[in-house]
């Protein structure tokens, strides 16, 4: 009696680690929104269109990479050379590219906090609060913004 209360408690935890690391797993992947829909959300924001939306170039400059090699991205950035304001959504094809954007977006913001560390009190503050982020291989998001923040729809 006593080997079967010792299969069967090994059979329940068993059984509960699996179903705690499909919730898991689960719980971790994106929404496969098409870019389309997240500009569309995106662009109901006064905020966000407030800022200069940028072009092909400018992905390439700030972020070296080429839109042609992702699945479409998101981007609208201050106007002012001396304003942080910005936010960038890309969508990778793979979870290698998502990597390598994720690489990007970090060194952006590195280079934006060097240029503005010790006298750009305010830009370091909201460069500070500034998300860099990636879920599975759908998108990483760089943004600063200074009037709120909060979860994106398609970003949990």
């Amino acid at each position: 009696m006593k080997n079967y209360l010792h299969i069967f408690i090994k059979g329940a935890f068993v059984l509960f680690l699996i179903a705690y690391l499909t919730v898991l797993y689960t719980s971790d992947s994106a929404k496969n929104v098409p870019m389309e829909q997240i500009a569309q959300t995106m662009e109901q924001d006064s905020d966000i269109t407030s800022l200069n939306k940028e072009a092909r170039s400018d992905l390439k400059h700030y972020y070296q990479t080429d839109d042609r090699n992702i699945d479409g991205y998101f981007f609208y950035k201050a106007a002012s050379p001396m304003a942080v304001e910005e936010i960038c959504i890309m969508k990778a094809t793979d979870n290698t590219q998502a990597n390598t954007l994720l690489e990007n977006a970090n060194a952006h913001l590195s280079g934006q906090k060097q240029v503005f560390e010790g006298y750009g009190t305010d830009q370091m503050a909201l460069l500070n609060n500034a998300v860099v982020g990636k879920k599975e291989t759908m998108y990483i998001i760089c943004a600063a913004q200074t009037h709120r923040t909060g979860a994106l729809p398609f970003f949990p």
